[in-house]
């Protein structure tokens, strides 16, 4: 029509013109936070090459883990350290070579200065592979073969090479291949303190707890205020499902099988040999900080532990085994020490105790975390004997521990009575006896009524203690 003008649309104009805004917001904030992160990494990997064969996905699920899962804080002073007998043997056992260059501790780890790692030295497989891609791979084809040279430092004095370390010790081996610095072209320097782990039963959490206990008493013994340290696998396992959690507790960590350049270490730590640490030895009445161990593993996974006894009201959790894979010479995933008849026990026990909590787990499908935050506030935990009782370490200190054996199983297996007694937990257990309770594939029938008895006298003494505290 003459005279009319068609209105523009300025409202979708300036609705399309915003949205174009939020999009391209986004995009550039995406591209510079994906920038960020891969700076970082290369920050955190700059120090140390790994082997050109392995790609990222292969060689860095541990530090990748710790970029994406918070990491607890945990201060020096919060472990409340006191003096230790066991320390103090430690010192006064020491033995140093080479201008303190290598300086050995009875007989039993040793500290570097000016320390080489040089992986031309070493043949073997890489390690960290997933675990399907390995099964019934020989359990010596997970360990490296080390040449003389794969250790070195800057040494003159030929007594160093002489030093003894305790029979069986992988240490032993270490001092074998240790010769004084060669000239190499290129090295990489690392400025962090290293401290050198062979594992063995690395699937096991009671054998690993053993390794992470000796390397916390390795960063308390020399004073590492950060609780933090470089973690050096000289081993070739696959991909386990307890390796995060030496990310979580120390930092970062390398496979010597990956590394394809010489290291240059300002301060390296050859670790106690897990079968001799202190944990080990479970007839010692105590051993060394146990406790404040407890505090440094509870707070690097952020878990509070702030549980109180209510005897009116307790957590009573049943611990089950059950069959999984966990390394590649058991494929079928067979475990032995099984509980038959574990509904009919948590019914029994829940019918017997009304007003108290039964809950039941299996650890092999949980996180370290969340396998954390179960015990933590567990009055009374209660399983078959196995690895996963070593969580009784993180049970509060009021609680108490039952352990079941079969048949088949000796009692003289102190591993968690042991782990009792240094903790100070009310601690009970039962054997079976009787072969009519034995069933095939591991299975063990336990009487509910055993497990009542059980229960009634873990219940009265932690009680008892309560009221005598009060």
């Amino acid at each position: 029509m003459k005279g009319c003008r068609m209105k523009f649309p300025w409202k979708y104009f300036l609705t399309v013109i915003l949205l174009v805004y939020i999009v391209s917001i986004y995009y550039i904030h995406s591209h510079v936070y994906e920038r960020v992160a891969q700076l970082n990494d290369n920050y955190q990997n700059n120090q140390i090459s790994l082997h050109p064969h392995v790609t990222a996905k292969q060689t860095l699920p541990h530090t990748r883990h710790h970029s994406v899962n918070a990491i607890g804080s945990v201060s020096f002073s919060s472990l409340k350290i006191a003096p230790d007998k066991t320390f103090t043997a430690w010192s006064k056992a020491k033995s140093s070579f080479c201008d303190d260059n290598f300086i050995g501790y009875d007989n039993l780890f040793a500290h570097l200065r000016n320390a080489y790692l040089d992986p031309s030295f070493s043949s073997g497989r890489l390690g960290g592979e997933a675990i399907e891609s390995v099964l019934n791979q020989p359990e010596e084809k997970e360990f490296l073969v080390l040449k003389i040279g794969y250790f070195q430092i800057n040494c003159k004095d030929d007594e160093v090479f002489n030093y003894r370390f305790k029979r069986g010790d992988h240490l032993v081996k270490w001092i074998s291949v240790l010769r004084p610095a060669l000239e190499t072209t290129s090295r990489e320097y690392i400025n962090t303190l290293t401290i050198a782990v062979t594992r063995y039963e690395y699937a096991n959490v009671y054998h690993t707890m053993t390794d992470w206990y000796n390397a916390f008493l390795m960063l308390v013994f020399f004073n590492v205020r950060s609780l933090s340290a470089n973690i050096l696998f000289v081993d070739s396992h696959p991909l386990g499902g307890l390796d995060t959690v030496w990310t979580t507790l120390f930092g970062r960590v390398v496979r010597a099988g990956q590394l394809q350049q010489a290291l240059h270490f300002d301060t390296l730590i050859w670790n106690i040999q897990g079968y001799k640490s202190p944990m080990y030895h479970h007839d010692l009445p105590s051993i060394p900080h146990i406790e404040p161990f407890r505090i440094f593993f509870l707070g690097k996974h952020n878990i509070p532990d702030n549980k109180i006894l209510n005897c009116d009201k307790l957590l009573i959790r049943f611990l089950w085994r059950r069959d999984y894979v966990a390394h590649p010479r058991n494929p079928k995933g067979t475990v032995s020490r099984k509980v038959k008849n574990e509904k009919e026990i948590e019914d029994s026990v829940a019918k017997l105790y009304p007003n108290h909590l039964i809950e039941s787990f299996q650890t092999e499908n949980m996180s370290m975390t969340d396998q954390l935050s179960a015990i933590v506030n567990t009055d009374i935990l209660i399983g078959m004997h196995g690895a996963g009782l070593t969580l009784a370490l993180f049970l509060p200190k009021h609680a108490g521990l039952i352990e079941i054996y079969p048949k088949y199983w000796s009692s003289d297996n102190a591993h968690f009575r042991a782990i009792a007694r240094w903790r100070n937990l009310h601690y009970i257990h039962w054997q079976n006896v009787e072969s009519k309770n034995e069933f095939t594939n591991h299975y063990t029938y336990v009487p509910p009524s055993v497990v009542h008895r059980l229960l009634s006298n873990t219940i009265l003494n932690m009680c008892k203690a309560q009221k005598g505290h009060s």
